[in-house]
């Protein structure tokens, strides 16, 4: 299986006749107001609903597949704060494939670019090998009786 692209996004749909994917809201920064009378450390969760949407091209499609992935969401200081993964059989005459992995909250420690690596399983090895490192810069604007801080 070769990765040919990843993308961050909000949503995304596929068509069920035409099998087309349609990607919405593509995701690269977000931009918060916390209220620091809200609480004292500094870890957050963002309740909102993102997806890594991956296209690979089946190298091989005379026989079955197997592709397994796995993700990481990293703070700025390489932290790991959340891992997520999946296996998918892929049957022979099949093409390419599309995985979609949705992630429900962004755990957010500090301002500063954060990285969803992802790695995959190359066949017949034990090691997993980076394919795609998507960045997400967060900025945090603090709010405390009314005046806003940016940092």
């Amino acid at each position: 299986m070769k990765h040919v692209w990843t993308v961050l996004s909000q949503k995304s749909s596929i068509d069920r006749i035409s099998n087309l994917l349609s990607i919405f809201n593509c995701i690269e920064e977000l931009s918060l107001v916390v209220d620091k009378r809200n609480g004292s450390d500094n870890s957050l969760v963002i309740p909102a609903e993102f997806q890594v949407i991956s296209f690979w091209m089946v190298e091989n499609p005379n026989k079955d597949n197997t592709l397994e992935v796995r993700g990481e969401l990293l703070d700025p200081g390489g932290k790991i704060l959340n891992k997520f993964g999946d296996k998918f059989e892929i049957k022979t005459g099949i093409l390419r494939f599309k995985n979609i992995t949705s992630i429900q909250g962004l755990p957010i420690t500090d301002p500063g670019r954060y990285i969803i690596k992802l790695t995959q399983k190359k066949e017949n090895e034990n090691e997993f090998e980076t394919i795609a490192e998507l960045p997400i810069d967060v900025k945090i604007s603090y709010k405390s009786s009314g005046i806003l801080n940016k940092n």
